[in-house]
C-alpha cells in the first residue's frame, strides 16, 4: 500500500464534501437534513486528519480540487430528484465498491495503518448507515454520531 493511495482517498474525501454540500444545500426533504450534514461532517473530518497526517509526509493535500469538487456536485445534481428509499438503494450500490476497497487496504497496509483504518471506518460507517437507512432502521443517524464521536476528541 502506497501514499498514493491515501491521497487518492483524501481527493475523494474532497468529492464528499462537494456531493454531501450539495445535498446538504438542496435535497427537497428537508426532513433528511441531520443526516446529509452528518456525512458532510464524516467527510471533513477525516478529509482533515488525512491532510494533517499526510502533509508531513511529503504530500501535498490542497484545501480545494476543482475537479473533484465538480464532480462531486454533478453526481449529487444527478440524484437530488429522487425520493429518499431510491436514493439509499442507489447510494448503497455505489458506495459497496469503496467500502470493499477502503477496507481490503486497510487490511493489507503494512504501513500507514492508523490512516488506512481512518479511511476504511469512514467507508464502513457511511456504508453501515445507507444500509440500516435501507432497512428502514430508526438507529441509523447513531451510526453517524458514533464515528463523529470517536474522531472528534
Amino acid at each position: 500500500m502506497t501514499l498514493g493511495n491515501l491521497y487518492n482517498a483524501y481527493l475523494g474525501e474532497l468529492y464528499g464534501i462537494s456531493f454531501f454540500t450539495t445535498f446538504v444545500e438542496q435535497y427537497s426533504d428537508r426532513s433528511h437534513n441531520n443526516k446529509w450534514q452528518a456525512l458532510l461532517d464524516i467527510e471533513l473530518i477525516t478529509a482533515q486528519k488525512l491532510k494533517l497526517a499526510l502533509q508531513p509526509l511529503g504530500m501535498e493535500c490542497p484545501d480545494y480540487d476543482a475537479e473533484m469538487a465538480q464532480k462531486g456536485i454533478t453526481d449529487a445534481n444527478k440524484w437530488l430528484h429522487l425520493p429518499w428509499p431510491t436514493l439509499i438503494d442507489t447510494m448503497v450500490t455505489w458506495v459497496a465498491p469503496y467500502q470493499q476497497r477502503y477496507q481490503q487496504q486497510a487490511d493489507n497496509t503494512q504501513q500507514h495503518q492508523a490512516l488506512y483504518t481512518l479511511v476504511a471506518d469512514h467507508e464502513n460507517t457511511i456504508y453501515d448507515f445507507l444500509l440500516a437507512e435501507q432497512a428502514g432502521s430508526t438507529e441509523s443517524i447513531q451510526i453517524l454520531q458514533c464515528f463523529l464521536d470517536k474522531h472528534c476528541k
